[in-house]
C-alpha cells in the first residue's frame, strides 16, 4: 500500500489537471491569459492527470514487489527518503489549485485603471496594425473600442471623424477628472496574460451619467464628435443610448 505522502503527490498532481481543466471549460481561464494559450493549457491539464496517474501505478508496483521479496525495511526507507519530496514541497505544488478555488475568478475592472492618465495616447498602449489591417476594420459593420482607438491613431485629423456612429460594449470607469455628464466606456486589451493588460476607452458624454455605477457593463451607440475632457481637446462619444447589459463571456479584447 502507497504511504501517505506519495497519497499526497498524486492528490495534487491529479488536482492540478482538474483545476485547470475545469477553468478552461468554464472560460475563466481567458480572465487570466490569452485564448490563444487554451490548447496548450489542456495539454498541461491531461498531462497533470497523466502524470499523477502513472506516478500512482509506479508505486503501487514498486511496494507490491518489496512486499514480496520482503526487502529490508531500513534500506527501503533510506531509498525512499532520499528521492522524496517533503510535505512543504506538496504543500507549495497544491497552493495554485488551492487558491483557485478560494478565489472567485474575476476579470480586470474599474479598479485596476484607478490614478491611470486618460488621454489619446494613454488610452491604449496597443500597437496599431498594419495599414492592410486597418482597412478591413474601416470596412466592417461594427468596430469595438479597440478599432476605434485604432482609428484615432491612423487619423491625421480628428476632427474628420465628427459625426462617425459608433456602438461599442464596455464597463463603466469614473473619477474626478470626468464632468457630471461624462464617463468612460472601457475594456482592457490583453496580448499575453492580465500582466500586460492595457485599458482602453472611449470618454462617453451622457446626461444620466449619474445614474451608472463604476463597473456596470453598458452598451453604447452615439456619434463622436470633438470635445473637452480634462482641459484635453479628444474625440467625446455623444451618446444616444446608454444600456444596461450583462457582462461578456470574454470581457477582454485581445490582440
Amino acid at each position: 500500500m502507497m504511504n501517505t505522502k506519495i497519497i499526497a503527490k498524486v492528490v495534487v498532481l491529479i488536482s492540478l489537471g482538474l483545476f485547470l481543466g475545469s477553468r478552461l471549460l468554464n472560460g475563466t481561464l481567458s480572465y487570466y491569459i490569452h485564448p490563444r494559450f487554451n490548447n496548450l493549457t489542456a495539454l498541461t491539464a491531461v498531462g497533470f492527470i497523466l502524470v499523477g496517474i502513472v506516478y500512482a501505478r509506479q508505486n503501487l508496483s514498486a511496494t507490491s514487489q518489496e512486499d514480496s521479496h520482503h526487502h529490508d525495511h531500513d534500506d527501503h526507507d533510506s531509498h525512499h527518503h532520499s528521492h522524496d519530496l517533503s510535505w512543504w514541497g506538496v504543500a507549495i505544488l497544491l497552493l495554485p489549485a488551492l487558491l483557485g478555488v478560494l478565489v472567485q475568478p474575476k476579470p480586470l475592472g474599474a479598479n485596476a485603471l484607478v490614478n491611470r492618465n486618460i488621454n489619446i495616447d494613454s488610452l491604449t498602449s496597443a500597437k496599431s496594425p498594419e495599414s492592410n489591417q486597418l482597412d478591413a476594420i474601416a470596412t466592417s459593420s461594427e468596430r469595438n473600442i479597440l478599432d476605434w482607438l485604432y482609428q484615432f491613431q491612423r487619423s491625421g485629423d480628428l476632427s474628420q471623424l465628427n459625426g462617425e456612429n459608433v456602438h461599442v460594449i464596455g464597463f463603466v470607469y469614473r473619477d474626478e477628472r470626468f464632468d457630471s455628464e461624462q464617463f468612460m466606456v472601457s475594456r482592457f486589451i490583453v496580448s499575453c496574460c492580465v500582466a500586460d493588460a492595457a485599458p482602453a476607452g472611449l470618454i462617453v458624454q451622457w446626461p444620466e451619467t449619474a445614474e451608472l455605477k463604476a463597473d456596470e457593463w453598458v452598451e453604447v451607440e452615439g456619434t463622436l464628435q470633438m470635445g473637452k475632457f480634462n482641459d484635453l481637446e479628444i474625440p467625446l462619444l455623444i451618446a444616444d443610448s446608454v444600456t444596461l447589459i450583462d457582462a461578456p463571456n470574454h470581457p477582454y479584447l485581445y490582440q
